[in-house]
C-alpha cells in the first residue's frame, strides 16, 4: 500500500514560508502530498531560473525485490507499483540496494565506478548536467561506493515530469552496517522544477552539510513562529 513520510527535517517537517527564509534561500509556497512534505527550495542561481524542491521523507528501503516504488512529480511512494502510478524510480532488493526506472539511462554513475556497478554515491557539490558524458548515465543497477553507518549517501537521477519533460534531481540515503540491512532509509529527495533544457534546468548540484543545515534552521524557525 502507499507508504507516507515521516518528516525529519526542521523539527516536525515544517514548510519554509517565503517570508521568513533565511538569507541566501529563495523559497516557493510549500505543499503536501501522499504524506511527503516539501520543506522548501534550495537557492535559485536567479529568481527567474531553476526552483530546488527538496522533500523530507525518512523512509525505510524494505529489504524486499520489489522495495518502493516513487513517483517524484506527485510524491506517490507504495510498496506497488500500481499504487504509485508512472513511477520514476524503484529503489529496494535483497542482495543489494538496486535501483531501476521504467526506461532510459537514468541514474548517475561515476567514470571510477566498476563498469558493471549500478548508481554512484556522489560527493558534495557533485553537478549533475547535460554536458555530463553519456557514459555517465546508466540504466540502474546496485548502488557503488555508498558510506555504511552514514546519512551522507547521494544518487543523482534523472526523470520525465508530469510536463513530459526532463528533470535533474538527487536522493539522500542513510546506510547503517550493511546495504542490505534494515536500517537503510530514504532521508530526502530533491528536484529541479525547469526542465533539463531550459537555462535554470541544465544543472542540478549535490548539497553541501550547510546546504542542508541552512534548511533545517529555516524549518525550526517557521515552526516556533507559527507557535
Amino acid at each position: 500500500g502507499l507508504e507516507t513520510g515521516h518528516p525529519e527535517v526542521g523539527v516536525g517537517g515544517a514548510v519554509i514560508e517565503p517570508d521568513r527564509a533565511p538569507a541566501g534561500v529563495a523559497v516557493r509556497v510549500g505543499r503536501e502530498s501522499a504524506g511527503l512534505t516539501v520543506i522548501g527550495v534550495l537557492g535559485a542561481t536567479s529568481a527567474a531560473q531553476a526552483a530546488i524542491v527538496v522533500v523530507s521523507t525518512n523512509l525505510a528501503i524494505p529489504t524486499t525485490r520489489t522495495g518502493l516504488y516513487m513517483n517524484i512529480s506527485t510524491g506517490a511512494i507504495s510498496t506497488s507499483a500500481a499504487s504509485a502510478p508512472g513511477w520514476d524510480i524503484n529503489i529496494g532488493g535483497t542482495t543489494s540496494l538496486n535501483f531501476l526506472s521504467p526506461g532510459g539511462y537514468n541514474f548517475v554513475r561515476m567514470n571510477a565506478a566498476p563498469v558493471t556497478g549500478g548508481p554512484s554515491d556522489l560527493a558534495w557539490k557533485f553537478v549533475i548536467s547535460n554536458s555530463m558524458p553519456t557514459a555517465s548515465w546508466i540504466t540502474g543497477g546496485a548502488a557503488t561506493g555508498l558510506a555504511l553507518n552514514s546519512s551522507d549517501n547521494y544518487i543523482g537521477f534523472r526523470f520525465v515530469g508530469d510536463d513530459k519533460a526532463t528533470h535533474f534531481g538527487w536522493m539522500q540515503l542513510a546506510i547503517g552496517a550493511s546495504a542490505t540491512g534494515i536500517d537503510r532509509r530514504i532521508v530526502s529527495y530533491a528536484y529541479n522544477t525547469e526542465s533539463s533544457t531550459s537555462p535554470g534546468g541544465m544543472t542540478m548540484v549535490v548539497p553541501g552539510p550547510g546546504a542542508l543545515a541552512l534548511l533545517c534552521q529555516a524549518g525550526f524557525m517557521a515552526k516556533r513562529r507559527r507557535r
